[in-house]
């Protein structure tokens, strides 16, 4: 048996059609010359192996983790190159490819900008109110939750934009769950 991870250690592993910030790996073309400088990427112990080849998490040096994919006949020892698709899903894996690079190599790992700070404060919020809702909670008490009591105490609820805000939250978050969430992963979902 397996120990139990933690909820914080324990990421999933995303389709890489859904997710276009995984990085592809490959064996490089024989034109290009063995570099036998690169670092060596390791990856989570809880990777998975399929027919298309070995999914697992990669630690960046600031902390996050970067989901992996290497094809399946490329072990590594003959070096290691990324696949980068010219279609619009390529500027995401590119973005994905710079941050694994300059982990690799000691830089500054720029962040991942497929959602910003805001996006990611309210989804949270989004699920955290879908969650009260489904367990019984009333709209006013999931306010009362997410914004504080004090808040609700300046207007009438009836007419609360706090109300209105706590509504479309459920409404969000119930979108999220129903398949909503896979626009998260990638920018394609502005466009």
């Amino acid at each position: 048996m397996s120990p139990a991870l933690d909820a914080r250690e324990a990421a999933p592993i995303w389709a890489p059609t859904l997710n276009t910030g995984v990085v592809l790996l490959t064996a490089p073309p024989a034109i290009l010359p063995k570099d036998d400088k690169s670092p060596t990427i390791k990856g989570h112990a809880a990777g998975q192996s399929d027919a298309q080849g070995f999914h697992f998490l990669h630690r960046l040096t600031n902390g996050e983790r970067l989901q992996i994919l290497r094809f399946a006949g490329a072990s590594g020892a003959e070096g290691t190159a990324a696949v980068i698709p010219l279609g619009p899903d390529g500027f995401d894996r590119l973005e994905a490819v710079a941050r694994l690079l300059s982990s690799l190599h000691g830089r500054s790992v720029p962040a991942d900008t497929r959602l910003t700070r805001q996006q990611r404060h309210r989804a949270r919020r989004m699920l955290q109110a879908v969650d009260g809702r489904l367990s019984g909670a009333s709209y006013r008490e999931i306010a009362a939750i997410l914004f504080g009591t004090r808040d609700l105490a300046d207007e009438p609820w009836k007419t609360s934009s706090r109300r209105f805000a706590t509504m479309e939250l459920v409404r969000g978050g119930l979108a999220m769950i129903a398949g909503g969430y896979r626009r998260l992963l990638s920018h394609r979902r502005r466009r």
